[in-house]
This record gives structure tokens, C-alpha cells and sequence, in this order.
């Protein structure tokens, strides 16, 4: 593996789209990347009600259950400069966010435990159950995860301390995604966004969605930091990541201020491995400042 530590970000410009989220990163390393969009809405649900929705995004079994289990998988040595090492890099991430978060599933009561099905994806749109959607950023549909070969590739060369952790971070807050999914948090979400009168309203709907995802999926690198460590350069690129992701100036405020990503974040990957648990990451029952 490449010695990070002496790799910095210089020159600092640009948008590049992390899971929807604008993010502040190298100039050059933008350059086949979109703006920032909404993510991409699942097949409308039938069935609830406003009190059913609101039980079960607000009290979901998934809080009740115990700390997230390290992995206890080590990040793989391999230099993502090609589609194959992306690849391979994504695939054992993608193994060791499953093993972490199946027994949570299991002890929510889910719908299933099984992993999404992965997708690492080269091309330019995809036509999904939630639509044709570019494929210039992650994102998440319905059981499955489509993860953009291209854009890791041109942050490796740029800077691969960066890439490993916008890799790592993306694909644990798409998997995030999933536990939501899994645990009717999802669905729910979309119906209250779906019934609710005002735009603003919606949006906080949203915003909610997406810090709970990136909450969780912080929650999995800090319950596996003693062996994926995300430390020193590491941890100093995953912080100014997550701190500078979100909405930007011009676009739907749909995922969150750079401050409260940077907060819902930190708190799920700061909580001692006795309390590092999803109950940490329950957004619905944050004030509306938390989640503007």
C-alpha cells in the first residue's frame, strides 16, 4: 500500500457527488462527475398510515438492538487505479459490511438478512427499478448498490489515501441504505415524503433519510477501526470528509448541512464499542436543527 501520509489536498476546488452529496474535493478529480442530485426513489409503497410510517422510522426494533460487531476485516492491499482493483477492493468491503450488520438485521426482526446485490458499474446511466439514473455517484435501489468504478479511479490518481476513504465511506452509507431497507425504515420514509404538503416538509424527510445512512455507516468503520485502522492520515481524510459533504449552495437541501453530516457522522463513529449501536443513528426523533 501506498505510504498516505505524506499526501496532501492542495488546491482544493470543485464538486464531486458522494452518495448525492456535493463534496469539496481536488479540481482534477472532478472531472467525469455530476452536480448534485436527489437519490433515486424507490417503487411507491401502498399500506401505511401517518401514525404506522411514524412508528416505524421513529421506533424501529433496529434501536433496540445491540452494539454493531467489528467485522473484524482488514482492508484489502490493492491500488484502485484500475476497474478490477476497484473491484476487488469493493468486494471485500462489501463482505465485511455484511458480516457486521447481519446479526443486527437478524435481532431487528428484518425482512431479510441477505446482502444487496453489488454493482460496480463503468458506464454512463443505469436503468434500475427506480428509474434510468447516472452513474456518476453511488447509490442505492431497492436491494441493490451500484458503485462507480470511474470516479474512485480518478481520485486514486489524484490522491489514494482520499480514494480509500471516499471508497470506504460511500459504500458504508449505501449499505446504510440497505439496513433501512431491510428494516421498513425506508419504505416508510418515502411514503411520509411522499404524503407530506410541503416542500420544505419533504425535504427534512430527506435529510433525515440520508444522515441516518451516513450515521450508520460511520457507526460500522468506527465499530471496526481496530482492524480497518482510520487513523492518522487515514482518519484525518475521512474527517475532512465528512465534515465538507452535503448540500450545496444552488441545489435541493436534501442531505444535509456540511455541519450536520460532519455531527451525525462523527457520532456514530466516535461511540465506544459497548455503545456503538443504531440507536445512535435515529434521526427521526432529532430536533429539525439537527437534521437542517
Amino acid at each position: 500500500m501506498v505510504n498516505l501520509s505524506r499526501i496532501t489536498r492542495r488546491g482544493l476546488a470543485g464538486i464531486a457527488v458522494l452518495t448525492g452529496l456535493a463534496v469539496v474535493v481536488p479540481a482534477n478529480a472532478q472531472a467525469a462527475e455530476a452536480a448534485p442530485d436527489v437519490h433515486a426513489a424507490p417503487v411507491a409503497k401502498v399500506g401505511y398510515t401517518g401514525p404506522s410510517a411514524l412508528q416505524i422510522v421513529r421506533y424501529n426494533k433496529l434501536y433496540k438492538t445491540g452494539a454493531i460487531p467489528a467485522s473484524r476485516c482488514k482492508e484489502v492491499n490493492v491500488s484502485m487505479r484500475t476497474v478490477a482493483g476497484v473491484t476487488q477492493y469493493s468486494n471485500q468491503l462489501y463482505k465485511c459490511l455484511y458480516a457486521a450488520w447481519k446479526p443486527i438485521l437478524k435481532a431487528s426482526g428484518a425482512k431479510s438478512t441477505a446482502a444487496p446485490k453489488l454493482h460496480i458499474t463503468t458506464g454512463r446511466t443505469a436503468n434500475t427499478r427506480c428509474g434510468v439514473v447516472t452513474l456518476s455517484r453511488a447509490f442505492y435501489c431497492e436491494n441493490n448498490i451500484y458503485f462507480p468504478a470511474n470516479v474512485i479511479i480518478s481520485l486514486w490518481k489524484q490522491n489514494s489515501t482520499y480514494a480509500r476513504v471516499y471508497a470506504t465511506n460511500t459504500l458504508a452509507h449505501e449499505y446504510g441504505h440497505h439496513i433501512q431497507e431491510q428494516t421498513g425504515i425506508m419504505d416508510a420514509s418515502w411514503w411520509r415524503q411522499r404524503a407530506m404538503k410541503t416542500n420544505s416538509a419533504k425535504l427534512e424527510e430527506s435529510r433525515r433519510r440520508e444522515l441516518q445512512a451516513s450515521c450508520l455507516g460511520s457507526a460500522y468503520i468506527g465499530a471496526n477501526r481496530r482492524f480497518y485502522p482510520m487513523t492518522g492520515a487515514l482518519y484525518n481524510e475521512w474527517r475532512w470528509l465528512v465534515t465538507h459533504s452535503g448540500d450545496q449552495k444552488g441545489y435541493p437541501r436534501d442531505h444535509g448541512s456540511f455541519a450536520n453530516h460532519g455531527w451525525w457522522s462523527e457520532h456514530g463513529f466516535f461511540a465506544t464499542s459497548a455503545t456503538t449501536s443504531s440507536a445512535r443513528c435515529n434521526t427521526f426523533e432529532s430536533a429539525p436543527s439537527r437534521v437542517s
